[in-house]
């Protein structure tokens, strides 16, 4: 198998940038402890799921806010 994965999981963020399957298990676990932990504070399904819709509908906007949280907290 190539070591690149299909265009199913081109990045939003770069056109034409495709994950490995070692990079695609990492972010598929970062997700799945981001909607436990989100879970366990108090989020409903529901809400978990519409967030995540909500952040894969605006990619570029999601990357700005987090890299502002990443500086502000270095």
């Amino acid at each position: 198998m190539s070591p690149l994965v299909n265009s199913a999981f081109d990045s939003p963020f770069s056109p034409g940038l495709r994950l490995t399957e070692d990079r695609l298990d990492i972010a598929e676990a970062v997700l799945a402890g981001a909607w436990r932990t989100l879970r366990a504070a108090g989020f409903g399904e529901a809400e978990v799921q519409a967030l995540f819709d909500q952040i894969a509908d605006r990619p570029e906007d999601l990357a700005r806010r987090l890299r502002k949280m990443a500086n502000a907290a270095g």
